[in-house]
C-alpha cells in the first residue's frame, strides 16, 4: 500500500496531480478540496494516498488531507458509490460541514453538490450516518480531537482490510460491526483483529 507520496509537484489541475519522488513520476486523481491546497509545480509536496484496486483498475487517488482521504473510503463503502462520485462530494463541500448534513440528515443541502440527486442524498444519510457517529464515547470524552482520532483508526482499518484483499463492501460492512462492539481506547490491531471475524 501507497500511504503518502513526498516529492516535487510536476503540475496539477481540479481533477489531477503529477507528483514526481525519486525520478518516478506518480500520476493522482485529487478532488477539488485538495487541488485548491497544492503548491505551485516545483515546489515540494506532500500527498496522503488510495490505492483503488479493481480488476480493470489500479488508479492512485490524493488527498491533502486525512479527513478528506477518510471521507473518501467512507463514501466507497457505500452502495453504488464509486471514486468518481466520492471524489465530487469532495469537491463539492468541505468533509466537515459535509459529515455535519449526513448526521442532521439534511437531504436538501447533501442534494447541492454535481452529480448527487436527492435519491443519492438520502441513501448517503442512510448509509453513513452510523458510521460518522460511530464511538460516541470518545465525541463526548475527547472532543473534536477524539473524534478525529477515531476517524483515523477507521481510514487504517479501512486500508490494512483492503491489503489483505478483501472487497469494499464486505470490509465496510465488518468493520462496522466491530466498531459497535468496540471501547473508545481499542487500538488499530484490536479493530482490525475484531473486524476479521466478521469476512
Amino acid at each position: 500500500m501507497i500511504e503518502y507520496l513526498k516529492g516535487i509537484l510536476i503540475k496539477s489541475a481540479p481533477d489531477v496531480a503529477v507528483v514526481e519522488v525519486n525520478g518516478i513520476g506518480y500520476r493522482l486523481l485529487i478532488p477539488l478540496s485538495t487541488y485548491e491546497k497544492l503548491p505551485r509545480p516545483g515546489e515540494e509536496v506532500y500527498v496522503l494516498t488510495h490505492l483503488y484496486v479493481r480488476e480493470d483498475e489500479l488508479t492512485l487517488y490524493g488527498f491533502a488531507a486525512a479527513d478528506e482521504r477518510t471521507l473518501f473510503l467512507m463514501l466507497l463503502g457505500v452502495s453504488r458509490i464509486g471514486p468518481k462520485v466520492a471524489l465530487g462530494v469532495l469537491g463539492g463541500m468541505e468533509a466537515s460541514s459535509f459529515k455535519s448534513a449526513v448526521v442532521a440528515g439534511d437531504v436538501d443541502l447533501i442534494s447541492t453538490i454535481h452529480g448527487i440527486g436527492r435519491k443519492t442524498a438520502e441513501r448517503l444519510i442512510l448509509e453513513l450516518k452510523d458510521k460518522i457517529t460511530m464511538l460516541p464515547r470518545i465525541r463526548e470524552e475527547a472532543g473534536k480531537s477524539g473524534l478525529k482520532q477515531a476517524e483515523d483508526k477507521v481510514a487504517d482499518v479501512m486500508r490494512a482490510l483492503l491489503s489483505l484483499g478483501y472487497r469494499q463492501g464486505p470490509a465496510h460492512k465488518a468493520m462496522i460491526r466491530a466498531l459497535s462492539e468496540a471501547e473508545p481506547d481499542w487500538p488499530v490491531e484490536r479493530l482490525l483483529k475484531e473486524s476479521l471475524k466478521y469476512l
